[in-house]
C-alpha cells in the first residue's frame, strides 16, 4: 500500500536509502487528475515549504519538515540549515538517540510487537493462493516463509510497502533526522523527544482481523510500484511539495486499492487521525512549553505533519505565532 509506504518513510524513521529509480508519479498523471490533485493541495494551509520561521514576542521557532530517506542531494540542500541549528537552544524531534534505543530494545524484548505469539498464523488465515503470493513478495525482500507466517499483519503490510531497492540500504541511517541528531551531538545542542518512544506501537495493531488481512491485500497490490513512489517522494520533498505527496497517496488509494472512493477516503481518514492529527495536537503541548522555556528552538518532524488545518504550522498560527517560509526550502 503506497499510503503505508509514505507513513513508514515520513513517520517511523526507518533507515532507507535512495537506491530506487523510477518515474515521478506526479509528472505522469493526466492533466485532469493533476489539476484535481493541485486543487486539493491548494485547499490546505501551508501546503509547501519544508522550513518555516514562527515568531511570537521573544519566542522563535524554526520548523523543519524532515525525510527519513538518505539521498546525496541532502548535503547541499541542508547546508543553509546548519547555521540556524548553531543558534538553537533546543531541538525537538520525533525521537532522540535515547528514545530510538528504547524503541529498539522494546522490539527485542517483546516479540509480540512484530510477531504472532498466540493464535492462528498468516497461512492459516489467508487463502492458499494469497499466501503463496505473499511469500513470493516477502522472499524478494529477504524474508523466508517460515518467518513471514508469524509476522503481525501490520508489519507484513509495512514490509511489503518498502520496495527491495530501499531495503538494500536499511543499515544506513543518514536521513534528515539522523543528520540533525549527528549535528546536535557534535555541536552540543540539546535535543528532546516530542513523544514517548512507544507511541509508534499504538498506531498499528488495533484493526479488526478482517481489516488486517485487507491491509495485506492492498499492500500486495501496490508492492510492484514502490520504486516509483520512493523516487517521487524524494523529488517532491526536495522541491518542498510535502502536501502533494500526501494527496498523491489519497489519489493512489482511490485508483489502485480496489476500494470504492468512499472506502478509500475512509481508510485515509482513519490512518490520518492517529498517525498525523492526534500526534500533531500532542506535540503542540510539548512545543509551546519548550518555546516558553527557551527563546530559540527548532522543531524537526516528518514533512507530512506540516500542512493542513490540523498540521503543526497551522496549530502554531492558531497559538498566536506569525509564520514565514524560509527561502530555499
Amino acid at each position: 500500500m503506497r499510503l503505508i509506504l509514505s507513513f513508514v518513510l515520513s513517520l517511523l524513521a526507518l533507515p532507507a536509502t535512495a537506491q530506487c529509480v523510477g518515474e515521478n508519479l506526479l509528472e505522469t498523471m493526466s492533466a485532469t487528475d493533476r489539476a484535481t490533485l493541485d486543487a486539493a493541495v491548494a485547499s490546505n494551509p501551508y501546503p509547501e515549504g519544508n522550513l518555516w520561521l514562527a515568531t511570537k514576542g521573544n519566542s522563535t521557532i524554526h520548523i523543519l519538515g524532515t525525510m527519513h530517506l538518505n539521498d546525496p542531494r541532502l548535503d547541499p540542500y541542508l547546508e543553509p540549515f546548519w547555521e540556524i541549528a548553531d543558534n538553537a537552544d533546543l531541538i525537538l524531534l520525533e525521537g532522540t538517540r535515547e528514545t530510538l534505543d528504547k524503541l529498539k530494545q522494546q522490539m527485542i524484548k517483546d516479540p509480540a510487537v512484530m510477531f504472532i505469539t498466540d493464535g492462528p498464523t498468516l497461512p492459516e488465515r489467508l487463502p492458499e493462493d494469497e499466501w503463496q503470493t505473499l511469500t513470493k513478495e516477502l522472499s524478494i525482500r529477504g524474508i523466508p516463509a517460515f518467518m513471514a507466517s508469524k509476522m503481525q499483519p501490520w508489519y507484513v503490510s509495512m514490509m511489503l510497502s518498502i520496495p527491495p531497492c530501499a531495503l538494500a540500504g536499511m543499515a544506513e541511517q543518514n536521513g534528515v533526522d539522523y543528520r540533525i541528531l549527528d549535528y546536535a551531538d557534535s555541536h552540543n545542542i540539546p535535543t528532546r523527544a516530542l513523544e514517548p518512544y512507544d507511541t509508534v506501537f499504538s498506531l498499528f495493531g488495533d484493526d479488526t482481523p478482517e481489516k488486517e488481512l485487507d491491509g495485506i491485500r492492498i499492500a500486495m497490490a501496490g508492492a510492484k510500484t514502490g520504486d516509483a513512489m520512493i523516487s517521487t517522494l524524494i523529488e517532491t520533498y526536495l522541491s518542498g511539495q510535502h502536501r502533494a505527496i500526501w494527496e498523491l497517496n489519497r489519489y493512489q488509494m482511490r485508483h489502485d486499492s480496489g476500494l470504492s472512493q468512499a472506502e478509500a477516503d475512509k481508510l485515509v481518514t482513519e490512518m490520518e487521525g492517529p498517525m498525523l492529527n492526534d500526534r500533531n495536537a500532542n506535540w503542540i503541548k510539548v512545543i509551546l512549553p519548550a518555546a516558553a522555556e527557551a527563546d530559540n528552538i527548532i522543531v524537526a518532524v516528518g514533512a507530512a505533519h506540516l500542512s493542513g488545518e490540523k498540521g503543526v504550522l497551522y496549530l502554531l498560527e492558531q497559538s498566536g505565532y506569525t509564520l514565514t517560509r524560509v527561502d530555499g526550502f
